[in-house]
């Protein structure tokens, strides 16, 4: 990106090196912009991964089951350590117990 800003310079300035500073500038005050938004997205969907493995947390303790078993089945499951199909299967296999 940084490029386009050097040949836009030449093409205006004559190839001056103060027009090419200048936007060689502005393209990395445009790239921090965008790094800072991504940024911003990936903490928000942290924040929002959190609090349903909050609910998730409290939801299990309700059900009887161990909190944490029900988060690491559930990372496992999101990260596609394991299927959907696999989770069926392990729940027909399961005791039924209360």
């Amino acid at each position: 990106m940084p490029i386009l800003f050097f040949a836009a310079a030449g093409a205006l300035c004559g190839g001056g090196a103060g027009g090419g500073w200048y936007l060689w500038r502005r393209g990395q005050q445009e790239a921090a912009k965008r790094m800072q938004q991504r940024d911003a997205e990936a903490a928000q969907q942290a924040l929002r991964d959190a609090i349903d493995l909050a609910d998730l947390r409290s939801k299990a303790r309700e059900a009887g089951l161990d909190p944490d078993e029900v988060v690491a089945g559930y990372e496992k499951l999101r990260d596609s350590q394991v299927s959907p199909d696999d989770v069926l299967k392990r729940l027909g296999r399961a005791a039924i117990t209360g």
